[in-house]
């Protein structure tokens, strides 16, 4: 499933790019010929993959039912506007594909389950493009949101040797939303950043009981560190 909505997702940013170049041009060229050697434009396009850290925080247990983590990827396109004339400000936004996962230990009452959380994700961020003694090379602390849907994933018992789907009323709603924080650096056309993401809804689903704790009350959040590759156009 992983390798098919990932493929997918890889046709849809190469038939993209052609596209979105063709229906723009500067001076006579298309732009992403002209555009790959303007590095302060007001503007810009950009394809950006990475490495998610995750954590799901069950809130009242005292720690207890701390999750560990398992790392999974993200892969998207953004889009960046700047705010206004003669001001280092810029809006940003795109589309992501991002798993996160988490393994709670065995319990008396549960066994070792692994857990695969399959989003697409919008994020809108405002950037601050610092630039620096360093030709070309800016930094790029930036704050702002995201809104998550969950599309699938599964859930691995190796108690009884079962998989079955993360999503329903008796284990996590699919809606997830936060803040984003972090700071990046970007180096002509080439872009690295380091973030976290907080997740501020409960994702618990309304009869939830797939793990159970003395001390559970009720409430599941999500985290999410995030180191992240990129190019802009």
């Amino acid at each position: 499933m992983t390798k098919r909505v990932f493929s997918s997702f890889l046709l849809c940013l190469v038939a993209f790019l052609p596209v979105t170049a063709a229906n723009d041009f500067y001076e006579g060229e298309p732009v992403y010929a002209s555009r790959w050697r303007d590095y302060k434009r007001d503007s810009y396009f950009g394809l950006r993959f990475g490495l998610n850290i995750p954590t799901v925080r069950y809130r009242g247990t005292g720690g207890k039912a701390q999750t560990e983590t398992l790392p999974r990827f993200h892969v998207g396109v953004v889009y960046g506007n700047k705010l206004g004339d003669g001001l280092p400000f810029f809006l940003e936004t795109g589309l992501t594909y991002t798993e996160k996962g988490t393994e709670i230990a065995e319990t008396e009452d549960t066994g070792t389950r692994k857990t695969i959380l399959r989003y697409l994700e919008i994020p809108v961020v405002l950037k601050y493009k610092l630039d620096t003694n360093v030709d070309d090379f800016t930094v790029q602390p930036f704050f702002g949101g995201y809104m998550a849907f969950g599309m699938g994933g599964q859930v691995k018992d190796y108690t009884d040797r079962t998989k079955y789907s993360p999503f329903g009323k008796s284990r996590y709603k699919r809606f997830d939303a936060g803040i984003k924080i972090g700071c990046g650096i970007a180096f002509q056309n080439f872009y690295f950043s380091m973030g976290y993401d907080i997740g501020l809804f409960d994702i618990a689903g309304k009869h939830y009981a797939e793990y159970q704790f003395d001390n559970f009350d009720g409430r599941i959040r999500t985290g999410n560190f995030t180191m992240t590759l990129g190019v802009d156009f």
